[in-house]
């Protein structure tokens, strides 16, 4: 490998009536967001992030490190870029 790709940590949101729907709401909101498959969101979540339970019913958060290239093309970068010091 000649080169690793720089990351940052984002969390998405996702809700619906029961557990298993809002997981499946975060992952495919994340997977929008960043142009990518739910695939991928689903592996980075277990790599190297978590699928958290809210306090209401039906709510998660979905935190994963990102390719900072992805953030930056949806404007995210640069609060990343400042928040974590990159």
């Amino acid at each position: 490998m000649s080169n690793i790709e720089p990351l940052a940590p984002i969390s998405v949101i996702g809700t619906a009536a029961n557990l298993n729907d809002a997981i499946e709401n975060g992952l495919a909101r994340a997977a929008k967001l960043l142009s990518v498959t739910v695939a991928e969101i689903r592996n980075r979540a277990t790599v190297n992030g978590a699928i958290e339970i809210g306090r209401a019913p039906g709510v998660i958060q979905v935190t994963f490190l990102a390719p900072l290239a992805k953030l930056d093309a949806v404007g995210l970068g640069d609060y990343a870029r400042e928040q974590y010091q990159l």
